[in-house]
């Protein structure tokens, strides 16, 4: 075991409420990332060389503004625009290279009641640090990438039933989860979006919507090498 340090101050620049949390690792063990648990901040953080950072420090902006705190009296709040995660296992490649997660922003409402949030997909590169933000789908999520930068995104941001994949190094689409099995695999499957692809792109997770008479239910699937006779 061993005690991980975390940022001075929470992902709204201010003291912690409860902590952060460790989500997930790299399959070489070399980076872990995690996600805030104070309010519903969910600010995505990482580790690696000893050392923690949020994820998209390069595009975290944190600001000051007035809202109303409900019984009619304006107070600061901070605001951010960063990358969050909750409780995915799946958002690192197998080397810890590459980060998939959401990209939130935050915009106080006209009335200053609320937060308006926007939600993209983006992907964040320990080795470089930089971000890349996939605006091309709307509101989205990064559920996976490889070591060489291909991501996997889900199309909107609850309930999830479609998805893209995206090539990072070029910046092109490379078709919907469909298109990009097909391509890559020659077979065909269906809707759905890829939650996961082992380090030698044998073996793919993904998951589909099924939608039935007692609601809609989230189904797995796989992709793997047909057994040996």
């Amino acid at each position: 075991p061993e005690v991980l340090p975390v940022p001075e101050l929470n992902f709204r620049n201010e003291p912690y409420v409860s902590g952060v949390m460790a989500r997930g690792c790299s399959a070489d063990g070399s980076v872990i990332y995690g996600s805030t648990w104070d309010n519903l901040d969910y600010g995505m953080l990482y580790w690696k060389d000893g050392k923690v950072d949020w994820v998209g420090s390069d595009v975290r902006e944190v600001r000051t503004v007035q809202i109303e705190n409900g019984i009619g009296e304006m107070i600061d709040y901070n605001i951010v625009n960063g990358m969050i995660c909750t409780a995915e296992l799946t958002n690192i490649s197998p080397n810890g290279k590459w980060i998939a997660s959401s990209y939130r922003t935050e915009t106080p409402a006209e009335d200053r009641l609320s937060i308006v949030t926007t939600q993209t997909a983006a992907f964040y590169n320990t080795e470089t640090e930089t971000t890349t933000i996939v605006s091309d789908y709307g509101e989205s999520v990064g559920v996976h990438v490889t070591d060489d930068g291909i991501g996997f995104i889900g199309i909107g941001t609850l309930g999830i039933s479609s998805g893209a994949v995206y090539d990072l190094n070029t910046g092109t689409d490379l078709g919907s989860t469909q298109e990009w099995v097909y391509d890559n695999y020659g077979i065909i499957i269906p809707a759905g979006y890829i939650n996961y692809v082992s380090a030698d792109g044998r073996f793919v997770l993904g998951t589909k919507a099924e939608s039935s008479a007692m609601g809609v239910s989230f189904i797995n699937w796989y992709i793997a090498p047909p057994l040996a006779k």
